[in-house]
């Protein structure tokens, strides 16, 4: 008879959340997942088949905290850029997560394109720089992917205690890459800004 569950599932899941939170998820091991629940690893073991299904929970776990975190987005104005502004906040504040969430080396190999489809909000930003701009949902989707790109390089930047940033200095970057991005979009040919340079000779 398996030996009855001292600790739920939920329990041991929040855990290793926390254990990543503070020391990242290469730390989260059986023995150290038991020592933040203040018993041995046994319980682990019994609730979950092996760390690798734990260490799924907490990725998913780490992904409903992130949206929940960003979405407060939507209470302000404008509100696009108030979701770049709480991912880097996000970053900053939780660095282990993110890079949990965006630093993390899969075996899917995503393209950038792919991981937009499956961005967190992904769904609400497109619709806010839409009903701002009017542009065509092509469009939109380039706009949102160019910002994306410098909201996450300040993160990397953030998460890994590279270099910080002010409130200024992110309301101008994040500012100029949305506007340039836009300007861009409403004013050039796209085969004006996507020719791949050549070596002159």
């Amino acid at each position: 008879m398996p030996p009855k569950a001292k600790f739920t599932r939920e329990q041991i899941i929040q855990a290793a959340v926390d254990v990543t939170r503070k020391q990242g998820i290469s730390a989260v091991t059986a023995r150290e997942v038991g020592k933040q629940l203040g018993t041995s690893s046994t319980p682990v073991f019994v609730a979950f088949e092996n760390m690798e299904d734990l260490k799924q929970e907490v990725l998913k776990e780490a992904e409903r905290h992130y949206s929940k975190y960003i979405s407060e987005g939507l209470n302000y104005t404008p509100m696009f850029k108030a979701f770049g502004c709480r991912m880097i906040d996000y970053a900053r504040e939780y660095p282990n997560l993110f890079k949990v969430l965006f630093m993390n080396s899969t075996e899917s190999n995503l393209n950038y394109d792919d991981m937009i489809l499956n961005f967190p909000c992904a769904d609400i930003c497109l619709k806010a720089i839409k009903e701002q701009t009017q542009l065509s949902d092509s469009q939109v989707e380039l706009i949102f992917k160019q910002v994306l790109i410098t909201g996450l390089g300040i993160c990397y930047l953030v998460s890994s205690s590279t270099c910080e940033f002010t409130d200024r200095q992110l309301d101008e970057y994040l500012g100029l890459s949305y506007v340039g991005s836009l300007t861009a979009i409403k004013n050039l040919d796209k085969s004006k800004y996507t020719v791949h340079p050549t070596r002159r000779e």
